[in-house]
């Protein structure tokens, strides 16, 4: 079941979506670091069945390697904290962050509320029998820092919880492939 959730919420903080009445983020485009500290409640993977496992390994398995890696590293973490690197360009960030739910069929985003400095997204996804639930509020510090705090649960069960600190590294954003 953390699979499902980390799958989930991984892909949420570097990926956008369009949406109307929408103002973005006062961030610098380029290269951005983002700590992630992560708490589950339960035993993350105790309750997977056995063909939900096997879904998710093949979702994995689909994954770009560096999206693959980063989602690996996290899983081991238990806990610990992650640290990746994104490149945000103008047009990315002129969207509303969706926790990655847009590439999914089976999920809804709506943006709560949006200004320059505080974004505030809901999405709803169905996987299989369960129903994955989050929410995640974005603060943009300054131009050069941002804090996100995110809500998951599924079937109206608490099950996730994360902190992001980010930080702008650079207008260069090197071997990273824009979001």
């Amino acid at each position: 079941m953390r699979k499902e959730i980390v799958m989930g919420t991984v892909l949420l903080l570097p990926l956008l979506a369009a949406a109307a009445d929408f103002t973005p983020l006062g961030l610098k485009p380029g290269l951005w670091e983002s700590t992630v500290n992560m708490k589950t409640s339960g035993s993350p993977m105790a309750n997977i069945p056995p063909e939900q496992r096997s879904q998710m390994e093949a979702a994995m398995a689909n994954m770009p390697p560096e999206r693959r890696a980063q989602m690996e590293a996290m899983m081991a973490g238990r806990g610990q904290p992650t640290v990746t690197k994104v490149c945000m360009t103008k047009e990315s960030m002129s969207k509303a962050l969706d926790f990655g739910a847009q590439q999914r069929k089976n999920c809804q985003v709506k943006v709560v509320s949006s200004s320059s400095t505080s974004q505030q997204v809901e999405m709803e996804c169905a996987m299989d029998n369960n129903k994955l639930t989050g929410t995640m509020t974005f603060e943009a510090l300054s131009p050069v820092s941002g804090r996100a705090t995110i809500q998951m649960s599924q079937d109206g069960v608490p099950k996730m919880s994360m902190i992001v600190n980010t930080r702008y590294l650079g207008s260069d954003c090197g071997d990273v492939k824009p979001r």
